[in-house]
């Protein structure tokens, strides 16, 4: 997986989501990893869907030619696990444990 940086040279991340991006290599999808997930009690978010792919968006006419491979492989290798300053130590460790589990 790819995980969210923690600190580049103008900015230090907060984590208000921490999203993770499945690598190719692995061979299902966000939505199949967030059923496994959910399957074994951790609730995810999907990543928002790219702009262009949005069907409102595409009836008011925008976006008509546009190709944003980035965009439409983030939203469907990227989810958001669960996060928050509410969270223990020890349900921080759980979470990973069982993205770990999963992604394996």
């Amino acid at each position: 997986i790819q995980l969210p940086l923690p600190e580049t040279s103008y900015a230090r991340n907060i984590y208000w989501v921490y999203g993770i991006v499945l690598k190719d290599e692995i061979d299902f999808d966000a939505a199949e990893a967030m059923k496994r997930l959910a399957a074994k009690g951790v609730g995810c978010r999907p990543f928002f869907w790219p702009m262009h792919e949005q069907p409102v968006l595409q009836k008011m006419g925008l976006f008509k030619e546009a190709d944003l491979p980035i965009a439409a492989k983030l939203a469907r290798r990227g989810f958001y696990i669960p996060s928050g300053m509410a969270l223990r130590e020890d349900q921080i460790r759980e979470v990973a444990g069982i993205v770990a589990e999963v992604i394996r």
